[in-house]
């Protein structure tokens, strides 16, 4: 399974707490038009039906069906450009 930073932890609960989600609401990251192609990310309200939650500190993420195991062994982690926009990257694990 994904791990998250405490920085990524810190970003996804600050998203997806917005007045405008339910309590239930997450981060959903699931497979674009391409299978190897780049990953959709977006903050929704709550998962799809085939959806895998991980939730770890209150931090919700729902992947997409086969993406789980895409992402099996990779940290997701927030980094803030010098523009200030913080952008979500995943790392891969030595």
């Amino acid at each position: 399974m994904i791990t998250m930073t405490s920085r990524a932890r810190s970003v996804v609960r600050r998203v997806t707490g917005h007045r405008s989600l339910s309590a239930r609401s997450g981060l959903r990251i699931a497979r674009g038009q391409s299978p190897e192609g780049p990953l959709q990310v977006e903050a929704t309200p709550g998962p799809e039906p085939r959806d895998t939650v991980h939730e770890r500190d209150g931090a919700r993420l729902f992947f997409g069906p086969g993406t789980a195991s895409r992402l099996r062994g990779r940290t997701l982690d927030a980094v803030t450009e010098k523009t200030g926009r913080v952008r979500f990257v995943l790392k891969t694990h030595r």
